[in-house]
């Protein structure tokens, strides 16, 4: 028969009572934390299955933080551009004004301070810095001015790049433009220039500026659909600068049929643009030719060239100063205009697919953390339960314990 010692008995009482406290601490921990696994050693599998789930909900968390960025400096943009788009709306409203004849000198230099008015603002807003205090325009380099200004020349310095977020395992999107594609590189309208460097000298009178020009003698076509049209009479001129005016008005005569207009860049120099983007052809017939004209017959193709909004205004203004015709530049200003709600468009597509996105990465972190709580939350009724029979148990342990302890042959005696 198998003796029990006193000492035996007690220590049996006093495991049973720890163990029934270790269960209480544990389930007590549970409840204050609301965790059903604490350590791996509570459930290897589940452990293993929170950390992949919790991993998982942070990435998708990042997503929806990169998305919200992104969203915020694409709407600082937004506002930017449409603050652009008014500026060269109201450029174009000017220029149209300054080009009416009915104007007098002194309108045109008024409407040309309010385009150099207007030119200034659209440096300010080149160079606008989002919530962060970030350049929104100069690329990778955001802390960095995008646009200065020196010696009357604009330049841009940031760099070509267009910092891009990652808001999906598979999905970047550009967080802006660089103002270089926004500001700098803007198209203009194709134009053709022809130099009438053959009446910068006198040469006998009947080859040279003082010949009169018969009318139909020249034709222009700007490849608008309206066809050939023919030039007025051009009256005999003084000197090879009002010769090159004359070409200019006689052509600026019928821009209306034809889409061509022209500007004198130099006194002798005349600078036909065709709205319309389309090549210009020239006719020359009769004492029409290139030493009575400055012009060269044929068809000189559309030159497209880029440059910058900020030299397209500040042109406009300079012609408006000098009583010029301005056509070319309200052509420029809507190409200018045609670039920037293109721009708007792009920002307005990634806003949209920003929104998209971030309802599907919600939807996959409510899925992730539905998933991850049923694998480590608690569940309460259960526990509270659990809590109460364990502390039952624990009482009893310690009750039996004090009764042992005090058994004693002493007490029969």
């Amino acid at each position: 028969m198998f003796r029990i010692s006193t000492q035996m008995i007690s220590e049996r009482a006093v495991t049973a009572m720890l163990n029934q406290q270790n269960k209480v601490a544990n389930t007590q921990l549970q409840l204050s934390t609301g965790r059903r696994v604490l350590t791996a050693a509570d459930d290897p599998t589940s452990a293993a299955r929170v950390l992949d789930l919790s991993g998982a909900v942070e990435t998708v968390r990042q997503y929806l933080n990169n998305a919200d960025r992104a969203q915020a400096r694409l709407d600082t943009e937004e506002g930017v551009l449409v603050g652009v788009t008014n500026l060269l709306q109201r450029t174009n409203e000017l220029a149209v004004q300054g080009n009416n004849d009915t104007l007098t000198q002194s309108d045109r230099i008024a409407v040309a301070a309010e385009v150099r008015q207007l030119q200034d603002e659209l440096f300010s807003l080149a160079n606008t810095r989002g919530s962060n205090g970030e350049y929104i325009f100069a690329g990778y380099q955001s802390n960095t001015r995008p646009f200065s200004f020196d010696a009357g020349s604009y330049s841009y310095d940031g760099d070509l790049g267009n910092r891009k977020l990652q808001i999906s395992a598979d999905r970047q999107i550009a967080d802006g433009n660089n103002g270089y594609e926004v500001f700098m590189d803007v198209p203009r309208g194709p134009i053709a220039t022809v130099v009438s460097t053959a009446v910068l000298a006198p040469v006998p009178p009947a080859t040279t500026w003082d010949t009169p020009i018969n009318a139909g003698e020249i034709t222009i076509d700007g490849g608008n659909g309206s066809g050939t049209v023919s030039l007025g009479a051009i009256p005999a001129a003084a000197s090879a600068e009002e010769r090159a005016q004359q070409i200019r008005d006689a052509i600026n005569a019928v821009s209306t049929e034809t889409g061509v207009t022209a500007v004198n860049d130099t006194t002798t120099t005349v600078e036909l643009t065709a709205i319309g983007g389309n090549g210009i052809t020239i006719g020359l017939s009769g004492a029409a030719d290139t030493t009575t004209t400055g012009l060269t017959a044929g068809t000189t193709p559309p030159t497209t060239t880029r440059q910058s909004m900020f030299d397209t205004l500040n042109q406009l203004a300079t012609e408006l100063e000098n009583g010029n015709s301005v056509d070319r530049y309200i052509a420029d200003v809507q190409l200018a205009l045609e670039n920037i709600f293109t721009i708007h468009t792009s920002v307005g597509a990634r806003l949209n697919a920003i929104d998209e996105q971030n309802e599907v990465n919600r939807d996959i972190e409510l899925v992730l953390e539905t998933h991850l709580s049923e694998e480590q939350d608690l569940d309460y009724t259960e526990a509270i339960s659990r809590f109460e029979r364990q502390m039952v148990a624990l009482q009893a342990a310690q009750q039996a314990y004090v009764k042992v302890q005090g058994l004693s042959l002493f007490n029969y005696l």
